[in-house]
């Protein structure tokens, strides 16, 4: 079987999760790992058979045995980083998005250095590979549901993040909210054209002093009249919340929340069920594996990138528009074209 070489950048919580679901996959040998924290994880990487560490990134991508590097550190320094594996030639995958910057020139230069060094770039919006997702978005596809004209987003968490990580990763609508904007442009097949946003800090008061909000609501119009609807918390005290409903001119699709059980008891008084699974990592634990054997066999057999990093870009848009919008109470129209 052939395998893909590859190296890891960035071994945080996200990180050791992907490497834990990466490790039993035989397409891919992890040949090596870069964290600034590198010195303090010798006994876990000897769990994942991580033989080779390095401090700096930018020495191990000096390394002519790997391929390709899969970018998991936080989100302030993606578009470095990937800069960094693009002039050495890497393929690339990384976690979402690639800047939370509002001025969109260095991710536009990103993208530029992508095509002109050709090399593959995908960006992880896990989502799109969940299997219930998946399904909703085949029965749009293939107009199981004639003319798409609604779509329908929960996305809760159980718990609120610490303030600090919140600052590294982005707020609630850079972090959290940037997979459902992904997620309504990928299953409408359109772009967004406008978005109206409102938020308020209902659950945790202090985030207003790092600008962040924890409960959101926002209406996405798509370039084709359609609409997307979407509500976040950052609390969901009864599980992680994960929903997608999709009405057209022929009926409805509905993705419903997924618990350790589909089973239902019923008596006199109620009905009793299991809660949604508690977590990102449970929920979309079969996502993120299909996710990188997408991207594995994009780089060992030449298909095409599903996430790209022009999707990346467009999904900031909506969500550098989304902040304006939520600052000044207004719409916000957004650019759907991207030249190169």
């Amino acid at each position: 079987m052939q395998k893909l070489r590859c190296g890891i950048i960035g071994l945080g919580r996200v990180g050791k999760m992907h490497v834990e679901n990466m490790y039993l996959l035989p397409q891919l040998d992890i040949v090596c790992a870069a964290d600034s924290f590198i010195e303090e994880m010798s006994d876990w990487l000897s769990s994942v058979n991580i033989t080779s560490g390095y401090k700096d990134y930018q020495e191990m991508l000096q390394r002519d045995d790997i391929e390709a590097v899969f970018i998991f550190t936080s989100t302030d320094m993606h578009e470095e980083i990937v800069t960094a594996a693009v002039q050495a030639g890497k393929h690339i995958f990384c976690e979402k998005p690639l800047s939370m910057r509002e001025d969109e020139k260095a991710s536009l230069a990103v993208l530029r250095a992508v095509k002109e060094k050709g090399v593959k770039l995908q960006i992880a919006f896990n989502r799109r590979f969940d299997p219930q997702f998946r399904e909703v978005y085949e029965l749009v596809r293939r107009g199981k549901i004639g003319q798409p004209q609604m779509i329908k987003i929960t996305s809760r968490d159980p718990e609120l993040l610490p303030h600090d990580l919140i600052k590294r990763i982005g707020g609630l609508i850079f972090d959290f909210t940037m997979h459902d904007f992904d997620m309504a442009r990928f299953i409408m097949q359109d772009e967004v054209s406008e978005v109206y946003v409102k938020g308020n800090t209902l659950i945790d008061p202090t985030l207003k002093n790092i600008d962040d909000v924890d409960t959101l609501v926002v209406m996405l119009t798509f370039r084709n009249g359609g609409y997307a609807l979407i509500d976040n918390s950052r609390r969901a005290v009864y599980g992680y919340d994960q929903r997608v409903e999709v009405f057209g001119s022929a009926g409805m699709a509905y993705a419903d929340n997924v618990s350790e059980s589909a089973v239902k008891v019923y008596n006199s008084q109620n009905c009793i069920m299991k809660n949604p699974l508690p977590d990102f990592a449970l929920r979309y634990r079969e996502a993120y594996r299909t996710e990188i054997l997408h991207f594995i066999d994009s780089v060992l057999n030449h298909t095409p990138i599903v996430c790209t990093g022009e999707d990346a870009l467009l999904a900031q848009r909506i969500a550098i528009a989304a902040k304006q919008s939520l600052k000044s109470g207004l719409p916000v129209k957004i650019k759907t074209d991207i030249q190169l």
